[in-house]
């Protein structure tokens, strides 16, 4: 939660007290829309709930605008502004807990000497933190109360990292070891794998995988609802949407969804012996879980309305040309994962040398690069690199690119060249500094996970959602 949130408020959707902008009112129409059990509440932390309203409140205030969050809901940002919200839900109990202290004087000393407050003789004027929090629709009550968890989460981490600071000849070896140039010869490995299987070699694997390659196929009814199917328009409007709402509310009470159809004069259509190899229901499928259940999901251009009526689990048609596919790949995935695991045996027992390189090559072409940083990943992964660094000079490795090929690869020559700027050891000293803080913050974000026990109604969110559309 806490490292979500640090994330978050470096970002467009913090709600830094200079930048905010209150947007009274951006949810409409909610009325009594969460009423029942849960709905209204969207968490709870230990005995702690946070409430639909604290919810909008608290998206209220980090000034973001209503199309930007409508174009953004299934990208999470619901989820990432609860996940904010309880991150300061979190630190507020921690605070507490702690008893970490901010007093009124430090508040009021803070405020008068913000130089956004400044008048033209630098002094604090009353008039400009009026008008500022006039701008911002806020009270002065209600920008201190801010300003102080602020300053008091600045305290907590503070205390957090306890001004922990890397020895300087620990950056110093670090940074040069990170820097240093290697020279590699590699080869890259993919015309060693085996693409292509008989049908011999397919119905062996199948008849000795029957229980492992069955799948779950289902049988539903479903309608897609929009405005055409619906009201025999072309275009979204109010109408449309309070039908939905109607609709949602009987899915919610268990209607039955033949008494839905027919209420709504919708056409179910039946689908039987269903596995997703396309894409078309997928979202139905992802819902094979809970069989008999109705669903009534937002489906981008339109509102899908379905029931799973049964699920069978069976051995698919093996001569369908997705399981043919299938199974190719399968064997394909086998046959590179157990050349590569004997390739490993090899490298391990030391039984490879540097002339053995070309034999993997129809070609015999070794290609070689020299890399000149632990940040150089012009042709190896990241985390390749990474391993690459750290080996010794001489050694055999399986790495792989950003397009996962994979390559036999050598450390041929390691060159500590590198001459040590000042400039640049310094900015490396903050960065790592800076990692070993977030990596605490990490941490302490585990920590706190497991300290308190944290529910979210994952439902709610789905209802604030759809309110929003």
């Amino acid at each position: 939660m806490i490292s979500k949130f640090k994330n978050i408020t470096n970002s467009k959707i913090s709600w830094v007290i200079v930048a905010l902008i209150a947007i009274p009112f951006v949810f409409w129409g909610m009325g009594d829309v969460f009423t029942r059990g849960n709905t209204n509440n969207v968490a709870k932390i230990n005995n702690n709930t946070i409430s639909v309203t604290d919810f909008i409140n608290h998206v209220n205030e980090t000034g973001l605008n209503e199309n930007l969050i409508r174009d953004n809901l299934d990208k999470n940002i619901f989820e990432e502004l609860l996940s904010q919200l309880i991150s300061i839900e979190l630190m507020e109990m921690e605070i507490e807990n702690l008893n970490l202290y901010f007093s009124d004087s430090t508040l009021k000393n803070k405020i008068i000497k913000n130089k956004n407050f400044f008048d033209d003789q630098n002094i604090f004027s009353r008039s400009k933190y009026e008008k500022f929090l006039l701008e911002n629709n806020l009270s002065a009550s209600q920008f201190e109360k801010r300003l102080k968890s602020e300053e008091l989460q600045k305290v907590l981490f503070n205390y957090i990292n306890g001004g922990l600071v890397i020895p300087k000849f620990f950056i110093d070896k670090k940074f040069s070891d990170e820097n240093k140039n290697i020279d590699v010869d590699f080869v890259n490995l993919s015309e060693n794998y085996k693409e292509n299987f008989t049908s011999k070699e397919m119905n062996e694997y199948i008849k000795s995988n029957q229980d492992k390659l069955k799948k779950d196929f289902i049988d539903f009814s479903y309608v897609k609802l929009d405005p055409r199917t619906l009201l025999d328009i072309d275009e979204y409007n109010d109408e449309f949407f309070k039908i939905i709402d109607d609709i949602d509310n009987k899915v919610l009470d268990n209607v039955n969804i033949e008494i839905i159809a027919k209420e709504y004069n919708l056409n179910l259509k039946l689908v039987e012996n269903y596995f997703p190899y396309n894409n078309e229901f997928e979202i139905v499928y992802s819902k094979k879980n809970n069989p008999n259940q109705i669903n009534l999901i937002d489906n981008n251009e339109n509102y899908l309305l379905f029931q799973i009526h049964k699920i069978e689990t069976k051995l698919p048609d093996i001569n369908s040309n997705q399981f043919i596919e299938e199974i190719n790949l399968i064997l394909k995935n086998q046959f590179k994962s157990e050349y590569n695991k004997k390739l490993i045996e090899d490298i391990q027992n030391k039984k490879l040398k540097y002339d053995d390189l070309k034999n993997f090559k129809k070609d015999k072409k070794i290609e070689n690069i020299s890399i000149t940083s632990i940040t150089d990943d012009r042709i190896f992964s990241a985390d390749a690199i990474n391993l690459i660094y750290s080996l010794p000079e001489k050694s055999f490795v399986l790495v792989n690119d950003a397009l996962n090929n994979i390559y036999l690869a050598y450390i041929k020559k390691i060159n500590n060249v590198y001459k040590v700027n000042s400039g640049d050891l310094k900015n490396y000293s903050l960065k790592s500094n800076s990692e070993i803080r977030n990596t605490l913050y990490s941490s302490y974000d585990i920590y706190l996970s497991e300290k308190y026990e944290i529910k979210v109604y994952q439902s709610t969110i789905e209802r604030l959602k759809n309110n929003f559309r």
